[in-house]
């Protein structure tokens, strides 16, 4: 799998060395892919800290669950707004918020003293890390509008390895982490990923003008606000009575 994301990257450079006006903006890809493994880092990377930390805090596997279950319930509420948010406002801005929630989520929960605040670290992990995949998917959607070409079936296959990748690494990565820090660098290992993002997208994502309406209505009030309550409160209904 390591051979092929390479022999992807190449086929993204039509015609050589100089890339083409009319072709997908390959400066894109590496907050792309950043941002699109955030999630699935964090989703493999706990399955071997469980028992640490559960060791660590005195709480038994019934508890230590919450850590699962509040990262992916975050990521499920958040991922359907933030991409709302992103048609809205444009990627640079929600990448880079997200980005920097996942930086703030690592250094909480790096320095969490009991479960309860290392599981509200685990939901703002899941609030920031789900902006990127959003933000890919607007970005290759506005490419293929400025080149006026199809999306470039490498870039979606560039995204699927990487993501891919890191959740089968993940488990190891964890496991290598433990072994030099502990359980406390499965979480610390979001600061300098969250640095990384902020850097790359501040210079490589295109600023979005802030959107207009002749109505003079603030876009927000777009979003369907009750609908998203609903739709948080029968995912919180189904994960608790189910």
């Amino acid at each position: 799998m390591t051979g092929i994301l390479p022999r992807v990257l190449c086929r993204l450079r039509p015609g050589g060395a100089k890339q083409s006006a009319d072709s997908f903006d390959r400066r894109l890809l590496v907050p792309m892919m950043l941002g699109s493994v955030l999630n699935p880092v964090n989703s493999s990377i706990l399955s071997v800290s469980l028992v640490p930390i559960g060791a660590a805090f005195g709480a038994p596997p019934s508890r230590t669950a919450w850590l699962i279950s509040a990262l992916y319930l975050a990521t499920s509420v958040g991922q359907p707004v933030v991409g709302r948010l992103i048609d809205l406002f444009g990627p640079r801005r929600l990448f880079l918020a997200g980005t920097a929630l996942t930086g703030v989520a690592g250094i909480v929960g790096m320095l969490a003293p009991g479960l309860g605040v290392l599981v509200a670290a685990r939901v703002l992990l899941g609030f920031g890390t789900c902006a990127g995949y959003p933000a890919a998917m607007y970005l290759i959607r506005s490419e293929a509008r400025r080149t006026g070409r199809k999306s470039p079936a490498g870039v979606l296959t560039a995204l699927a390895v990487t993501t891919q990748t890191i959740a089968v690494i993940g488990p190891s990565l964890g496991g290598l982490l433990i072994g030099v820090g502990g359980w406390r660098a499965t979480l610390a290992v979001n600061v300098p990923l969250a640095l990384a993002g902020l850097y790359v997208g501040a210079r490589r994502l295109p600023a979005t003008p802030a959107p207009r309406r002749d109505d003079g209505r603030h876009p927000v009030g777009e979003l369907d606000l009750p609908g998203m309550a609903l739709f948080a409160a029968a995912l919180v209904c189904l994960l608790l009575f189910s």
